[in-house]
């Protein structure tokens, strides 16, 4: 096993180098993708993400029968206020958490820079997801280099391929980009050409014009800007990445999560559950995939429907729905199991009784704790603490099927 993982990171490395022009080394590589040797289970593909909105408009309304301006088609009195635009930045991590034949799990999480807020810190954000994608085409992560080298301009279409050179740290290696252009959208691939590995995306898209427009108003509606850049790949070792997926969750139905979200600032908390449901629809060696209705109730204020979609747990992540029993017998209180060098969460086990243990996954702008059981090894609890709001959410399992 030692061997094995020392010879995932030096496969990795020799990513890093073959993105910079060194193309023959990197093809020794032998994952179980033939047609992408550099892939395997507890990957780790970090992108840099960038996101603004551009006013459209300039105004924003809403009804106000104490406001200064009317709708001359309803009436209807009307208050204005400035619109403003609004950006973002951070970094994204994409995991691979398993392979199984044509298929991949891939799992995202999501960290905000807020240096301006004075959290000099990458600040996990609560909007990760977890797919069952196509293993030789994901989507933006990455796509079969035999795909993409038949790809060619359909201007029909709206559709330009090119080759070009791309830079990344300093050196230059050769790329097809993948651009689609269309009235009030715009979006461009760039993908390493020997790899398929994606290098940069952007894209541009104006939303649908303002329902009021006053004097001195532009009259469009927003345009959204976003551009990801590759930054690094790297591996996880998950202890129970080698054993076999356990009985138990071949023969699950469902399961039900229930907690409270509590203030851990000066503001009081507010009566409010969060819930997350999860119906069983697919399997496969190693991984099980969910259709979930995640949302919140606070007493006292109206209903928001809740989210629905899909969630797909794999064998190489952390916070995952089970922990393997061989490594779960050998976990102890204590003991570091991943740091990230970008996001700086250290990944840890904080706690190891006979009833359960706790991996904790922490940097000093955020914490996300989930809890196993020691028998079974299965998720009986998470929570997600966010350091700016103060605010911790937190789910135990209230039954299963």
């Amino acid at each position: 096993m030692l061997k094995s993982l020392k010879d995932r990171s030096r496969w990795t490395a020799l990513l890093i180098v073959a993105l910079a022009g060194a193309a023959p080394v990197f093809a020794a590589a032998n994952g179980p993708v033939p047609s992408l040797p550099w892939l395997h289970e507890g990957m780790v593909l970090t992108f840099t993400w960038y996101q603004a909105m551009a006013a459209g408009n300039g105004s924003t309304y809403q009804e106000d029968e104490h406001g200064g301006w009317v709708d001359p088609r309803t009436g209807h009195q009307l208050s204005r206020s400035d619109q403003r635009g609004t950006s973002g930045s951070g970094w994204t991590e994409v995991t691979i958490a398993c392979i199984d034949g044509d298929k991949a799990v891939v799992t995202t999480a999501s960290f905000a820079n807020a240096g301006s807020l004075g959290n000099n810190q990458p600040v996990p954000q609560q909007i990760g997801a977890s797919t069952l994608v196509s293993v030789t085409d994901p989507g933006d992560y990455w796509i079969d280099p035999a795909k993409l080298a038949t790809l060619h301009s359909v201007p029909s279409q709206h559709v330009l391929v090119t080759r070009v050179p791309w830079k990344m740290n300093g050196n230059e290696t050769q790329a097809i980009r993948v651009q689609m252009v269309k009235p009030g959208s715009y979006s461009e691939h760039v993908y390493n050409a020997q790899t398929g590995l994606c290098l940069h995306f952007a894209s541009s898209a104006e939303g649908a014009p303002p329902k009021y427009v006053g004097p001195g108003d532009m009259g469009r509606g927003d345009t959204v800007l976003s551009r990801n850049e590759f930054v690094g790949a790297r591996d996880l070792s998950i202890p129970w990445a080698g054993e076999e997926m356990p009985a138990w969750v071949s023969g699950l139905r469902a399961l039900h999560y229930r907690g409270p979200i509590v203030s851990r600032g000066p503001l009081p908390s507010l009566n409010s559950v969060f819930f997350a449901d999860m119906q069983a629809v697919a399997r496969g060696r190693g991984w099980v995939q969910f259709s979930s209705v995640v949302g919140k109730q606070t007493q006292g204020a109206p209903n928001t429907p809740p989210g629905k979609g899909e969630i797909t747990f794999g064998r190489s992540q952390f916070g995952g729905l089970w922990i393997g029993p061989e490594a779960l017998a050998n976990l102890r209180q204590g003991q570091v199991l991943d740091q990230d060098p970008v996001t700086r969460m250290q990944t840890s086990i904080t706690k190891a009784d006979n009833k359960s243990i706790v991996i904790a996954s922490r940097n000093a702008a955020g914490e996300i704790d989930n809890e196993y059981d020691r028998s079974t090894g299965m998720l009986i609890a998470t929570s997600f603490f966010d350091v700016l709001t103060k605010q911790q959410s937190i789910l135990r399992l209230q039954g299963r099927e």
